[in-house]
């Protein structure tokens, strides 16, 4: 027995610990989850011990599907950027022009070298301004330079007026 989130909106299946589509980026927060039965699986004689050591499984798309502790334990954040590219922050990344992680934001003339940290404590990702010119905004609220502030799914962070980034995971 699966269970998922339907999305209203695309139709994609999602795992029932997103609170946003994964494609889409729909609210799902309300969504019941359904059951999903699994057609044309032969029963297996044994089951793993250890989820932790499962591979990582592809799905369409190229995403993986984790084992939940795996994804609750996280040291990385996705973003999703204004050309539709996911965007991978490690815990204490920096996001900005300058930087390896962040190739999708080089030719952003608004984004500075070094705009914002990314880093996860007590369980919650935050991020804050390191000093960047035009600011760093989270909903629409003026971040405080160097005071972090926390961040979701479903957050907007913007590095300037037309680098518009949303917390996807």
């Amino acid at each position: 027995m699966s269970l998922i989130k339907h999305c209203p909106a695309c139709g994609e299946e999602n795992p029932i610990s997103e609170v946003i589509c994964r494609v889409c980026m729909t609210n799902l927060s309300s969504i019941t989850p359904i059951n999903i039965t699994p057609i044309n699986i032969a029963p297996t004689d044994t089951a793993p011990a250890d989820l932790s050591k499962i591979a990582d499984t592809p799905e369409p798309g190229g995403r993986t599907m984790r084992a939940e502790s795996e994804s609750e334990n996280s040291s990385v954040l996705t973003f999703l950027c204004p050309d539709g590219r996911p965007l991978s922050v490690s815990n204490g990344g920096e996001l900005g022009r300058g930087g390896e992680c962040c190739e999708a934001l080089h030719g952003m003339q608004t984004v500075s070298r070094r705009h914002a940290r990314v880093s996860r404590s007590g369980g919650r990702w935050q991020i804050e301004d390191v000093g960047s010119t035009n600011g760093t905004w989270v909903n629409d609220r003026r971040l405080e330079r160097g005071r972090p502030h926390p961040i979701e799914p479903g957050d907007r962070v913007n590095l300037s007026l037309s680098c518009e980034l949303k917390v996807i995971a």
